[in-house]
């Protein structure tokens, strides 16, 4: 996947860029709305930052995260795990392009619907492989759990999900490293998916 890293850098720049544009935007228009000394809910917060992606462009973000779905297409499709890890070190190394490829991995929980819910949880699950387990830990597996639940409402088997992800992401060794392979792989035997995912399951078919 070398080829790829050209194409990360490129990305990155146009990714940051636009965040920046974006964070000056919502600034000015928080600014606007509050004044001096009001205090903003949520709703408007909301409605700020949609205002903000539309002063920036929307379309320059649907371009940037259609490029994460080529990327997890391609990672997924590496059969060696060499460039798999290098993917991994590129989007790592900057928070920005972590961040997105987060983003990328939730918002597909949200999207995983009708004949192309197994193509977009394959490819957030990929996305969560290459984050590789850099964000908070117990985070992490909250939204482990709601690949699982996602999968199962939109009748993809996660046990062959989380398997085929386990074989592509990162097994810790060489000294270092995270263990989202072991993740993965035990995770429907773990204590969280006894404590906070089997329950769920056994409401939702009973």
């Amino acid at each position: 996947m070398d080829d790829w890293k050209p194409k990360i850098e490129a990305w990155q720049g146009r990714l940051a860029d636009w965040q920046r544009r974006f964070d000056d935007e919502f600034a000015t228009l928080a600014r606007k709305r509050k004044g001096w000394f009001g205090k903003l809910s949520a709703g408007e917060l909301d409605e700020i930052a949609a205002a903000a992606r539309k002063s920036v462009g929307e379309d320059v973000a649907v371009e940037l995260f259609g490029f994460l779905a080529e990327l997890c297409d391609a990672y997924r499709a590496e059969p060696l795990p060499q460039p798999r890890a290098k993917v991994r070190a590129w989007i790592g190394a900057e928070p920005t392009t972590l961040n997105a490829s987060w983003s990328f991995a939730l918002q597909s929980l949200d999207l995983a619907r009708g004949a192309s819910a197994q193509k977009t949880l394959e490819r957030g699950l990929a996305a969560f492989s290459i984050v590789d387990l850099r964000m908070d830990y117990s985070l992490c597996l909250e939204v482990l759990g709601r690949f699982w639940l996602a999968a199962r409402r939109a009748g993809v088997d996660p046990k062959a999900l989380f398997a085929s992800t386990a074989a592509l992401s990162n097994r810790g060794m060489g000294g270092g490293g995270n263990f989202c392979a072991q993740e993965l792989a035990e995770f429907e035997s773990s204590a969280f998916f006894r404590d906070h995912v089997r329950p769920q399951l056994s409401r939702a078919s009973a």
